[in-house]
């Protein structure tokens, strides 16, 4: 059992969950999250079955996955105790050594005096003087691996805390969320100026206190925060619209979905049933509808029923084409371009604590790299550099050399 302990608390384990914790999140990445079973099963036909048994579209809420930053957690945590305990655990001064460096006659001065003006302190135990100092540097090793503990704690924390909800919104329109927040899309569009594919929103976020983001540009891969929101370009798509004029002049217009019935008596009216996002036609000049496509609708054909005193007709109509019935004008508008948006609501100070963690694991790693600390045992006839610290043995070295050189 000790060994079984030691191997899951040894940094080599924690390296290995790091590194599959990284490959499930890259998975988790690739993959978009949470989205409804059909969303999977007609994108991924070919691997579907192996995301749901894997769990692949819900990774951050996954039971293996809080497995395993359980055990990192639990791994370094551990990791993290054993270098505090060894970097402040006192050391006794041992009362002789074999020095690594021979002192020559007034080289033991030299070395005094040096470790002296870098300011080291002096613990003596019988012929034998350690010098420590930079003591900052024993502590790197500490800083790095709380800010690792702390980095994968508050990234799990906010992968799984944060609420997540897709909504979609029309163009002029505003989404009110629980907590009195409002996100209104200004603009959407498919393609950018030159025709590229872009999927880009204009929208604002007015939080419950009045405070606005003003307008902000929200396209894949590049989220707008505001307070604890962050709204992400999920998906979009196309929706049909038709301005209905009555006799009197008065207008008003309507998104339209598929079975809408648009009538001023409940009798005589349209019956919606699709927008198709182009034709074909042959050379005997019929029509072939274009039942999908990516982008941007090039040639948009709305598909309804036309209702007439207990009589239905099927009909075609193109963005421009008017239809006269019942007493009201229906003017079949160009089809409107709409954000599906995915709103993440996640508490800003997990963000601060992230924020903290990284830069513990900075600090960590600058005291392991740039301040090495000091300790040499010092006798009168020699002395010895303890730890890893190169530079300062080089240095002994060269005064030495030095001062040798001199006496000679």
């Amino acid at each position: 059992m000790k060994k079984v302990y030691r191997y899951l608390t040894s940094m080599r384990f924690g390296l290995i969950l790091l590194g599959i914790i990284i490959l499930v999140s890259l998975a988790g990445s690739l993959i978009p999250q949470n989205n409804e079973m059909m969303f999977y099963v007609r994108n991924y036909p070919d691997f579907y079955q192996v995301i749901f048994g894997l769990k692949l579209h819900q990774v951050f809420s996954s039971w293996y996955f809080l497995t395993l930053v359980i055990l990192l957690g639990g791994n370094l945590a551990v990791c993290t105790y054993r270098q505090l305990k060894k970097s402040t655990a006192p050391a006794a001064v041992p009362s002789s050594f074999t020095p690594a460096l021979k002192f020559e006659a007034g080289q033991e001065e030299t070395v005094r005096a040096y470790l002296d003006g870098i300011q080291c302190k002096a613990e003596t135990n019988g012929g034998v003087t350690r010098y420590t100092g930079r003591n900052a540097g024993r502590y790197g090793s500490v800083l790095l691996h709380f800010g690792i503990l702390l980095t994968v704690v508050f990234w799990a924390l906010g992968s799984i805390i944060p609420k997540i909800t897709d909504q979609t919104c029309y163009p002029g329109e505003s989404i009110y969320l629980s907590d009195g927040t409002a996100i209104r899309v200004d603009s959407f569009s498919i393609e950018d100026e030159s025709g590229r594919l872009d999927y880009a929103s204009e929208i604002e976020i007015t939080l419950a206190d009045g405070r606005s983001s003003g307008i902000r540009r929200v396209s894949v891969n590049h989220p707008v925060t505001m307070g604890d929101y962050k709204v992400y370009q999920q998906t979009y798509g196309t929706i049909g619209k038709i301005t209905v004029r009555d006799e009197s002049g008065h207008r008003d217009s309507f998104y339209v979905e598929p079975q809408d019935f648009l009538s001023a008596d409940g009798e005589n009216g349209i019956w919606f049933d699709d927008l198709y996002p182009g034709y074909q036609q042959d050379e005997t000049g019929a029509l072939t509808l274009i039942t999908s496509t990516s982008g941007h609708y090039e040639n948009p054909v709305y598909v309804f029923v036309l209702r007439n005193g207990g009589a239905s007709e099927q009909m075609l109509a193109f963005p421009g084409d008017t239809v006269e019935i019942g007493g009201l004008t229906f003017c079949f508008d160009e089809p409107v371009e709409y954000p599906g948006l995915r709103i993440k609501r996640a508490p800003a100070v997990i963000n601060l604590c992230l924020l903290i963690s990284v830069l513990l694991l900075t600090a960590g790693l600058y005291l392991i790299f740039f301040v090495r600390p000091v300790e040499v045992l010092v006798s009168k006839d020699g002395c010895t550099v303890t730890g890893r610290n190169e530079e300062l043995l080089l240095e002994l070295k060269h005064r030495l050399f030095k001062e040798e050189n001199t006496h000679a």
